[in-house]
């Protein structure tokens, strides 16, 4: 369960590292460990009009969690932290708010107190039960486990199948293997690219697989085997031929428009620097039009640097971090 006050709930799940303070939090820390297929029920606490709280709506994971420099926690600069991005988001028919989940109070004491039965330590509840007979959800508590067993005491959520059959659907998945997790479902471990950058996180992602796409037919033409690791690692593509020792190493960027400039993570500029052979794989004009929930690309113009070692004069920093200096509490 995700208790959020922005609105742009069912895009992502982020959390810095760290609180502003550097103390560490446990709620935070939980985003990574969310799994492809999870569901996550949106609770917004800024409700317009002074509306109560709410459950608003559900999302799915889609892909695996991964390392970010763009977290941005609350009006700070934006921070290290772990994103996962969402997908089909679905609004609820019927809000499900405060006081129709504080009506339930006892149903959701009992669950609670059968889990604290058979767990030890901290059970990341998405309620806190308090003393005068009601619940609220648990304040700076970003992200909490939600029990299966609560969609028995709030069924509206459950208002599609999906949200009872992902979990197993996704293990399933899973099973195939590591590849195609990564080649299929994998999440961004970035912003994708990019001149004329793309705000819809599912038309990105389309983006960047149709470039993976065209990168993996170049280079089996040259021969080389691959594996596609862009998961995992500061890099899309490890290549290696057979016969020949040593691997090269393949970042891939994709775009929709002319990309005359790419966006780069610090790590996959370190990288670039200190591993060679690495190429630069960029394709620029990938057209996409929706089909109903998929989005399906088109092929777009494929451009290659060989043995690519990104100059610091050709580098432009967009982001700055900065260490706030001492200064005087005022309130």
């Amino acid at each position: 369960m995700e208790t959020i006050k922005r609105r742009d709930y069912g895009d992502a799940i982020r959390a810095p590292h760290r609180k502003q303070n550097g103390a560490a939090m446990p709620y935070y820390e939980l985003v990574k460990f969310v799994q492809d297929g999870d569901v996550i029920f949106h609770w917004d606490t800024d409700r317009p009009s002074g509306a109560p709280s709410a459950f608003v709506g559900w999302s799915i994971v889609d892909g695996a969690p991964y390392e970010t420099d763009s977290v941005v926690y609350s009006d700070a600069s934006p921070t290290s932290g772990t994103e996962a991005l969402l997908r089909d988001y679905t609004a609820l028919d019927e809000l499900l708010d405060y006081n129709e989940v504080n009506k339930r109070f006892g149903e959701v004491r009992a669950v609670r107190d059968a889990l604290a039965g058979r767990f030890d330590g901290l059970l990341y509840f998405p309620f806190n039960i308090r003393k005068d007979g009601t619940l609220r959800a648990g304040q700076g508590n970003y992200l909490t486990k939600f029990p299966v067993e609560l969609l028995a005491v709030f069924p509206e959520l459950v208002t599609d199948r999906r949200i009872r059959s992902s979990r197993s659907d996704s293990r399933g998945a899973r099973s195939n293997g590591a590849l195609l997790q990564s080649q299929e479902i994998r999440g961004e471990r970035r912003q994708a690219t990019e001149a004329g950058y793309v705000a819809d996180a599912k038309v990105r992602r389309a983006i960047e697989m149709q470039a993976v796409r065209q990168a993996i037919d170049y280079y089996e033409l040259q021969g080389y085997e691959w594996v596609d690791v862009g998961a995992s690692q500061p890099y899309d593509l490890l290549l290696t031929q057979p016969g020949v020792l040593g691997e090269r190493h393949v970042e891939v960027k994709g775009s929709t428009g002319e990309a005359t400039t790419v966006e780069l993570t610090i790590g996959e500029l370190d990288h670039a620097r200190n591993h060679q052979p690495t190429d630069l794989f960029v394709v620029s004009d990938i057209s996409w039009r929706r089909e109903g929930d998929l989005v399906v690309t088109d092929a777009g113009r494929a451009h290659l640097i060989e043995n690519w070692s990104p100059r610091r004069s050709s580098v432009k920093p967009i982001r700055f971090r900065h260490t706030v200096p001492r200064g005087v509490d005022v309130g």
